[in-house]
């Protein structure tokens, strides 16, 4: 009978201890700001891109092409090119103003920059062809120039020809500043889910097998939240709500389990 209430003492302090443990947990703001600066630029990227592919896709075939777009000067700018060798041959090269309004870029650049984003990206997608050609799933690239000087080529899951939207895989491939060399290869990849565009509806994104937020998750609700009346990211410990208000206005909230 000791044995017995001893033990039930020790669940009880365990369980007490862990709840005490999780009231005290905090969110990490200062974490989530920072990927939700990346999402934004993300997600402008992706407008740029895919504005310029639209364009010159009515006058020949883009699919031969490597495309990427990048912000200088509080400005984006377009490119599309081919890489042979360790050098960039620029195809395209378009700027967007500040209402996003698309023109012929003739003017000065970096052009070791350019060559750099260049390479990278088509090193990224030689290595992740084996992932597209085994998924047949439609795939977004993106080139980010990182403030430690490096640069990274995300690949989210583009918007399917079916009307879907896809969350829950995510690629980050980070080169050094030259393009050349990968430093090394982030993935998550959880339960990829499919998410039907049409009825305003509030969207729970599963990602309960993480303990925080992923890039991926937090673009997927920037770029589909005016299809739902609020989208949560669920991590194991902790909710992340994005909603709008009477004037428009998105804001994000967070609460620990």
């Amino acid at each position: 009978m000791k044995k017995l209430l001893l033990f039930i003492f020790l669940i009880f302090v365990l369980v007490w201890t862990g709840k005490a443990q999780s009231s005290n947990r905090q969110f990490d703001t200062l974490h989530f700001d920072k990927l939700l600066c990346l999402a934004n630029q993300l997600t402008e990227n992706e407008f740029c891109t895919q504005t310029a592919i639209g364009k010159f896709s009515k006058m020949e075939d883009v699919s031969v092409i490597e495309w990427f777009s990048y912000r200088h000067n509080n400005a984006w700018y377009t490119v599309g090119g081919n890489v042979s060798g360790d050098k960039l041959k620029i195809i395209h090269h378009v700027a967007f103003d500040s209402l996003y309004t698309m023109s012929d870029y003739t003017g000065t650049y970096d052009t070791s920059g350019l060559n750099a984003y260049g390479l990278a990206l088509s090193l990224a997608n030689s290595q992740f062809q084996s992932i597209r050609d085994t998924t047949s799933i439609y795939f977004n690239s993106f080139v980010i120039n990182n403030p430690e000087q490096t640069i990274s080529i995300y690949y989210f899951p583009a918007f399917q020809p079916s009307g879907q939207a896809l969350y829950g895989w995510e690629w980050e491939y980070i080169f050094d500043k030259t393009g050349k060399i990968l430093l090394s290869r982030n993935a998550y990849t959880n339960i990829l889910t499919g998410v039907w565009i049409g009825q305003p509806r509030e969207l729970w994104l599963n990602y309960r097998n993480t303990d925080k937020p992923t890039p991926g998750s937090i673009f997927f609700a920037l770029s589909f939240r005016d299809y739902f009346t609020r989208i949560r990211i669920d991590t194991r410990i902790s909710t992340s709500t994005t909603t709008k208000d009477s004037i428009g206005n998105y804001s994000w909230s967070h609460k620990m389990k």
